[in-house]
């Protein structure tokens, strides 16, 4: 389970020139956390901005602005590259 402070050198983490870890700040609902991953999926947001609150995938909303290209949504099962200062606006739909 993901959590605010990813460390570690697993495949898929940014690294500077020398080969170290990069950690970015992204900000997930107006608040800042820390993130060492290339990605980061739906799922990942949705945990980060609501630690472990169950969710309808089909019915929460996670759009983010800032990243590389232009503001898009996110959707349950795609990820994308993260940047550093990237906004993260999650808005959770709630299971029936």
């Amino acid at each position: 389970m993901p959590n605010d402070n990813h460390t570690g050198d697993a495949p898929g983490d940014q690294h500077d020139d020398h080969g170290q870890s990069k950690t970015v700040t992204i900000i997930v609902n107006t608040r800042p956390k820390e993130w060492s991953e290339k990605d980061i999926t739906f799922e990942q947001v949705v945990e980060l901005a609501f630690p472990g609150h169950p969710y309808d995938p089909d019915g929460t909303t996670v759009e983010y602005s800032k990243g590389h290209g232009p503001d898009k949504a996110l959707h349950a099962g795609e990820r994308v590259e993260v940047k550093d200062g990237m906004i993260f606006d999650v808005e959770l739909g709630n299971r029936s």
